[in-house]
């Protein structure tokens, strides 16, 4: 018997030279595979929430796997903070070729940097409360570079601008710049570039800033509720805010409310339903808010300064549930999501239509002006709550007819 040893190639000749063996090639890791792991794993932490996003849905999404990914970073924690380092850094790179004296041109350069990017704002930055302090001190000193050039090119065209004043705008125009991925409002990009072009003008024409009114002693008071219940919730309130939803259990909160565990399921059946009575809570006092506004207002601009007014009131509260509403509502189960979202969708309707221009260009204005507030009162900008609602009205008063 011949054993066939040939591979199915026609044998040599001196018409036919021979074949030469191919080795296959190695598929070569991409260089720049950190930088997609990096960019696939802010926009989760964007969308869904760091614990909402595990190490191998980054990886699948990437397309490698989650032993690929562990090379690359020890543990979610540190992706998350490379994430938000790497998003100022790569910011700030784009704004070293610019010309930092120009704050259109620092503005522009943000604002296609987002828009390119579907780039959430750096002040949006509840995820820093799951990175170690000394990550946490990093990724927030590059959010306050971004902001501290905007406002030095501010000063530069407008050295009256006093330094406080130009701190306030240098964070509302970088809220501003990135408030398009904040929100499911669309429009034409052009549209959207022009739209921010016309905020900024208005926040970098702004006068001076009001000054707040001298503080008023606050009486004190030796009463407090005696409800077990609203105990509990102002504790989860703080606990939610401090260290996220994920990261609390019941008994963190019975503890913090001094409850005893053996009460706390009393009052409510889980964690899940702490959090829906949470931002129940947040709902309502908006709508309540909004609805004093409205009674009391005798103009439409008297109407949306009210409106800004009581939105700031509630955002800066001591027990403000707003945090939690931005923040963890993705933590709710399905059907009472859809719930909340439609009570927020009906909050930001009431707005577009004090506006009296109920178009889509309207309501991102609202939205950005929301976020703005929402941003500067977390930068612990809270003290300078009238130059906040100032630059608020301002700019929602570009849309109205």
């Amino acid at each position: 018997m011949t054993i066939d040893t040939s591979d199915g190639t026609p044998a040599a000749s001196p018409d036919r030279p021979a074949t030469p063996k191919t080795t296959p090639k190695k598929t070569l890791r991409p260089r720049n595979r950190k930088a997609q792991i990096i960019t696939v794993a802010r926009e989760q932490f964007g969308r869904s929430g760091y614990h909402n996003v595990s190490m191998e849905g980054i990886a699948s999404a990437v397309g490698i796997t989650a032993g690929a990914l562990y090379r690359h970073f020890p543990n979610k924690q540190e992706l998350l903070a490379q994430a938000m380092l790497d998003g100022s850094s790569s910011i700030l790179a784009i704004l070293d070729e610019v010309d930092r004296t120009d704050s259109k041109v620092v503005f522009t350069a943000l604002v296609r940097y987002g828009l390119d990017n579907n780039f959430r704002s750096l002040l949006f930055d509840q995820e820093a409360r799951n990175l170690t302090p000394e990550r946490r001190t990093e990724a927030r000193a590059g959010v306050r570079e971004v902001t501290s050039r905007v406002a030095a090119a501010l000063r530069h065209e407008r050295p009256d601008l006093s330094v406080p004043d130009s701190v306030v705008l240098g964070w509302a125009l970088t809220s501003i710049a990135f408030s398009p991925a904040r929100h499911r409002t669309t429009l034409p990009r052009k549209r959207f570039e022009a739209l921010l072009a016309r905020l900024f003008d208005v926040v970098r024409t702004a006068p001076a800033l009001p000054e707040e009114p001298a503080a008023q002693p606050q009486p004190t008071s030796n009463f407090s509720h005696t409800s077990r219940r609203e105990s509990l919730m102002g504790a989860a309130i703080t606990l939610f805010d401090q260290r996220g939803y994920r990261s609390v259990t019941m008994d963190d909160i019975g503890s913090a409310a001094g409850v005893p565990s053996s009460s706390i399921y009393t009052h409510f059946g889980s964690k899940a339903e702490v959090l829906q009575a949470i931002l129940a809570r947040g709902n309502e006092t908006l709508r309540l808010g909004l609805v004093q506004a409205l009674r009391n207002a005798d103009s439409r601009e008297d109407a949306i300064a009210r409106v800004v007014h009581s939105y700031t009131n509630s955002v800066i509260s001591p027990d403000s549930a707003i945090a939690i509403l931005i923040e963890e509502t993705a933590n709710l189960p399905e059907e009472a999501q859809a719930s909340t979202h439609i009570a927020q969708r009906e909050y930001i309707d009431e707005w577009v239509h004090l506006l009296g221009n109920e178009t889509a260009d309207a309501r991102a204005t609202v939205l950005a002006t929301i976020s703005m507030i929402n941003d500067l009162t977390r930068v612990r900008l809270e003290s300078r709550q009238c130059a906040i609602e100032d630059l608020a009205v301002r700019i929602l008063a570009t849309q109205t007819v």
